[in-house]
């Protein structure tokens, strides 16, 4: 019996990382992306799997197969697409949100010659509070109406990812494939919960999904959004200030991590708590902090500090993990005084790369979207950080 076929938009750390080895053991997945990765979707086409390093407790290379690729810049491939499209269930992007358009527009070509009024389901892996309102939006500007068996989530991404480019041959890591010299490593974190409304849908048998109740997702996206990438977020920003390359080395950082502590603890966990105290337990919520900081600082793992400020700009952004956090924080009556240094630690690094230009108040209002009396407590402490940090 044909595997049903899951399209994947991006072939990076993520998709490969993933959302590969989680769903391949129950469907045929395609990887989509651009020339610059021509050979290795080339490749992906031929052999049918790629190499994927897990990095806990030791690294340890598996085999990822039931995968095949499409170049989007090769014009007979990129018509083979716009046919899967018409056809596939589900489809998942990975590309980061200042991509999402350019996928719409050719998921949007797809739709209109789709035939079947079966669902078709496209999951945006990408990081943002609201990133199906995002990619609607797209899509509208191509498909006035949106038709009914149209189904737009946003699923839980809890497993770390990265590549490692020019990989020694006998190293520590093992390449994609023989003929290339870079590598995918992952922690070992398994499941991808999904809101019950859209998990409940026979296509979604795979053993990676996990159907959520709408009020427990919120939850659990919310506790990953700040605890996970929010910690994240803060090391890299003020680890990258004070000229660290990796997040292991930050275990020295007594004061950074104290800091780091406070934050979760006192703001975020406190949060949570009081939003969503009918459906997180405490324990379990204290657990996923602590376990979060062991992941993030692993050794074996070796996350960069450069992965982590990379989209730094972005990060800034309204709808992003800095300034909805902060927001978050405020509306469950707590203030993130320590959450906002890494508000002030992303413009100190923005300004100092030339992305952003202009006075402090200027960024915070114009481009953060911080506005007077509504948002003035956050705009006080990002003031007080940005002076602590400079």
């Amino acid at each position: 019996m044909m595997k049903k076929e899951i399209l994947i938009f991006g072939a990076g750390a993520l998709s490969l990382g993933f959302l590969g080895p989680e769903l391949s053991k129950d469907y045929q997945i395609t990887f989509i992306d651009r020339e610059y990765k021509s050979d290795f979707l080339a490749y992906l086409k031929r052999e049918n799997q790629y190499r994927l390093n897990i990095s806990f407790p030791q690294i340890k290379a598996i085999e990822v197969k039931n995968v095949t690729g499409l170049n989007l810049d090769n014009p007979q491939e990129k018509a083979l697409l716009i046919d899967k499209i018409s056809k596939v269930p589900i489809i998942f992007t990975a590309v980061g949100s200042s991509h999402l358009r350019s996928v719409a527009s050719i998921l949007a070509k797809g739709i209109r010659e789709r035939k079947s009024k079966d669902s078709l389901f496209i999951l945006c892996s990408e990081n943002g509070w609201n990133i199906e309102a995002l990619m609607k939006s797209y899509l509208k500007e191509d498909i006035l109406d949106v038709p009914s068996w149209l189904r737009i989530g946003n699923p839980i991404m809890g497993r770390m990812c990265r590549c490692e480019e020019n990989i020694e041959k006998e190293g520590v890591y093992q390449s994609v494939a023989d003929d290339f010299n870079w590598a995918v490593i992952a922690e070992p974190w398994y499941g991808i919960p999904l809101v019950e409304s859209i998990a409940k849908d026979e296509v979604f048998f795979g053993r990676a999904f996990q159907a959520k109740g709408e009020r427990e997702f919120s939850a659990l996206k919310r506790m990953k959004f700040l605890l996970h990438n929010g910690t994240h977020a803060f090391l890299s920003h003020l680890g990258y200030l004070k000229g660290y390359s990796h997040f292991y080395q930050l275990a020295k950082e007594k004061e950074l991590l104290r800091l780091a502590h406070k934050m979760m603890n006192d703001e975020i966990i406190r949060a949570l708590l009081s939003y969503y105290g009918d459906v997180l337990d405490e324990s379990e919520v204290n657990n996923y902090a602590i376990d979060i900081l062991r992941r993030i600082l692993c050794p074996v793992f070796k996350d960069s500090i450069e992965r982590g400020v990379r989209g730094a700009l972005e990060k800034l952004k309204p709808e992003e993990r800095l300034i909805s956090g902060a927001k978050f924080i405020i509306s469950s009556g707590f203030l993130p005084e320590v959450y906002s240094m890494m508000i002030a630690a992303a413009i100190e690094i923005n300004k100092k790369e030339g992305r952003l230009k202009g006075s402090l108040e200027r960024i915070l209002s114009d481009y953060c979207q911080l506005k007077g009396d509504k948002d003035r407590k956050i705009i006080e402490l990002v003031k007080k950080n940005r002076r602590t940090i400079s």
